[in-house]
């Protein structure tokens, strides 16, 4: 174990890393192609983008059905950008489309997705003049596409822009695998959840359910971080300094939807902040709630590892969840004297798992020293468990669940290390592997490359 360099890591809370071994450094997301998401159905079909197989995979659809699936591939776009560009084009609202899971924006990406009141042949026939959206595949279903309907995700990743020479990049990563498949992968919540360039979705949600609304909105609209363009920044700063919202709401980019629709708001009712947070799209907010969870849980596995205590092992006092056939979590037990040699000895073997909270109103902490981290972690942030029922919008109130404490990659192939044919004298290595839903690969990447800036490194 070593404790994290980067201020980013700290201020998502995964401040440490499961490896001591110095990390290989280098750079990912070089090129788009660089970064290859595909996605695996819950029936382990692997849906393939047209980087690697020229044939879309053949899932059975039905003769008839309400209900159109289809293959959505596409490149430097978040998911949700994506179905709103389709939904424009055809001329229909966005909430006819469900997705099992989000996809990466800096990346060639390959998901099921699903629509009600549009045909095949509609959907095959769309054409993106930008070619950013592909669509290989589409066929009739009887029933929706959910979100949670997939197993996992298969990754092609390429480092590149590593300065180290050949025999250390193979060394250390060497190390560094035999680290993580001995102590496990901490199964933090990774940058895609926070942001990096405003890494502030966690500290929104916070101010939400502590009912600071006013808190809420100025580190929406008026809080400025290094990354972001200078004319942004100013204005951000000048929105803090005299809270003239309707200034700048005429001035913030049409691309800066959330902060136009809460200024939008406040222009017509000036100190109706929580009228101007109900504003935003219900996921929106959620996405602020599940934010500052993953935070907490970030923060209460990060100090477990500080503590010495392992992560792919219980100790008195520890949940464990039984593996379903398709990797979810099952059914919890809680570790004692008495059933702990078993349970490890379960875990061991692959049948279940170590698991930690993720807090709600519904959550009861443990006795024992996952339980003494919790309780630590809240008092120090000021949260209790009944701030989750969030009493000025019951509407965001989450319950809670569990999360793996670790994982390990599946099917992992490392390529040979070649010379980078983009950076003279430096070297590139592919990845290639699968992670259960819910995991991210950014997660193991930090591990293997240690870098000092996170936005650099292009994460």
């Amino acid at each position: 174990m070593r404790e994290a360099k980067c201020n980013l890591d700290k201020m998502l809370g995964m401040e440490v890393y499961i490896s001591d071994t110095d990390g290989i450094g280098g750079k990912i997301r070089y090129r788009l192609e660089d970064f290859i998401v595909e996605e695996i159905t819950k029936d382990k079909i692997r849906v393939h983008t047209s980087i690697t197989s020229t044939k879309p995979p053949s899932i059975k659809g039905c003769s008839e059905g309400a209900y159109t699936w289809f293959i959505l591939e596409k490149r430097n776009l978040d998911t949700i950008s994506a179905i709103r560009i389709l939904a424009r084009e055809f001329n229909i609202s966005h909430k006819m489309f469900s997705i099992a899971g989000l996809k990466d924006s800096k990346a060639i990406t390959a998901q099921m997705a699903c629509v009600i009141g549009l045909s095949p042949n509609q959907l095959l026939s769309y054409k993106d003049k930008y070619g950013n959206i592909t669509i290989r595949a589409a066929f009739r279903m009887p029933f929706k596409l959910s979100p949670g309907m997939l197993y996992g995700n298969h990754f092609i990743i390429t480092i590149r822009n590593i300065t180290l020479s050949k025999a250390d990049i193979e060394q250390r990563i060497r190390e560094i695998l035999k680290e993580i498949y001995t102590k496990g992968i901490p199964a933090f919540y990774g940058y895609q959840r926070f942001g990096t360039i405003r890494p502030n979705t966690h500290i929104i949600g916070k101010h939400i359910i502590q009912g600071n609304f006013e808190e809420a909105i100025m580190e929406l609209v008026a809080h400025a971080y290094p990354h972001e363009p200078p004319h942004i920044a100013e204005l951000r700063e000048y929105v803090k300094e005299t809270h003239d919202f309707k200034s700048a709401y005429e001035k913030f980019p049409r691309a800066m939807s959330h902060e136009r629709t809460v200024l939008s708001h406040l222009v017509k009712k000036p100190n109706d902040f929580a009228g101007a947070i109900r504003k935003l799209p219900i996921w929106v907010r959620r996405l602020f709630i599940s934010a500052y969870q993953s935070y907490l849980f970030n923060k209460c596995l990060s100090e477990r590892i500080k503590r010495g205590l392992p992560i792919n092992e219980a100790v008195i006092g520890d949940l464990v969840a039984i593996k379903t056939s398709n990797g979810s979590i099952g059914s919890i037990i809680v570790a004692n004297e008495q059933n702990l040699e078993f349970l490890n000895n379960k875990i061991k073997e692959g049948k279940m798992c170590l698991v930690l909270n993720v807090f709600g109103y519904r959550t009861i902490i443990r006795e024992g020293p996952q339980g003494d981290i919790e309780r630590t972690i809240l008092k120090k942030e000021g949260i209790t468990l009944e701030d989750f029922k969030v009493k000025h919008m019951p509407e965001l109130s989450t319950k809670g669940y569990y999360r793996k404490a670790s994982f390990l990659p599946e099917n992992l192939h490392i390529s040979d290390i070649l010379p980078d044919e983009f950076h003279k004298g430096c070297y590139k290595v592919t990845l290639e592997f699968t992670l259960g839903k819910g995991l991210y690969a950014t997660v193991l990447l930090r591990e293997l490359m240690k870098p000092d800036d996170i936005i650099k490194a292009g994460f």
